[in-house]
């Protein structure tokens, strides 16, 4: 019993990892925006996911240490997500934008697996009808549209009132739960200097105190300090 149980456990991990992986080969999607294809396709990679688990050993007891085993992977899986951000990117990927200042970043729109027209019917429901109209649409990790209209398109008709604005941009990562993003602070053409001394302008004398700081394209640093327990 006990070499069942312990195979039980090490299918169960595997299961779970197999199911990580054919869900980023998938790609990303809204829960709300499930089809039925996409339904079915579930189903069957659980029903599979079960069968690995659980071998030919299909008893209640060994079921129950395979559904139990799997829980523990998610709150672990969960509690890695919260602490790494490697792990978060891994898992969950990282946005993508798929319309930049009006051009559609085609090699993006195949990237994340979103035909023309469902990307037209997402920007519809967000009153958008013309993609010339865009700044910015980024495909979050879950499977959102994020869209930033231009500054002469946007709510309260800046452009009607002939209004000057200035281009914000996409804010970058700049500080993430107290470490600096070193790629992105690079491609902002600033070092770590630089962060220390803006975070000096907020009083704040170490990045560890820091939960989130980024930067957006007016230079303007948004900083949010970690609150304490």
């Amino acid at each position: 019993m006990t070499v069942k149980v312990i195979e039980i456990v090490f299918r169960s991990i595997c299961t779970y990892i197999i199911l990580l992986v054919l869900g980023r080969i998938i790609g990303r999607k809204m829960i709300s925006r499930i089809t039925f294809f996409d339904f079915i396709v579930g189903i069957t990679l659980g029903s599979i996911a079960v069968r690995i688990a659980l071998g030919s050993q299909e008893s209640p007891i060994l079921a129950s240490i395979s559904a139990v085993v799997i829980t523990m992977m998610v709150v672990i899986s969960d509690y890695l997500d919260i602490k790494s951000i490697k792990f978060r990117k891994l898992v969950d990927g990282e946005p993508i934008i798929l319309i930049n200042n009006g051009k559609l970043l085609d090699y993006n729109l195949n990237k994340v697996k979103i035909t023309i027209d469902k990307l037209m019917m997402q920007l519809r429901e967000k009153n958008i009808f013309n993609i010339d109209d865009v700044a910015l649409a980024v495909m979050e990790s879950d499977g959102e549209l994020t869209v930033l209209p231009k500054v002469n398109k946007q709510p309260v008709t800046t452009g009607d009132l002939n209004i000057s604005t200035n281009y914000t941009g996409l804010m970058s990562d700049i500080i993430v739960d107290g470490k600096i993003m070193y790629d992105n602070l690079k491609l902002a053409n600033h070092d770590e200097k630089w962060v220390k001394k803006q975070l000096k302008s907020y009083n704040i004398s170490n990045v560890e105190n820091v939960f989130y700081a980024g930067l957006n394209a007016s230079e303007i640093l948004y900083v949010s300090v970690k609150t304490k327990k």
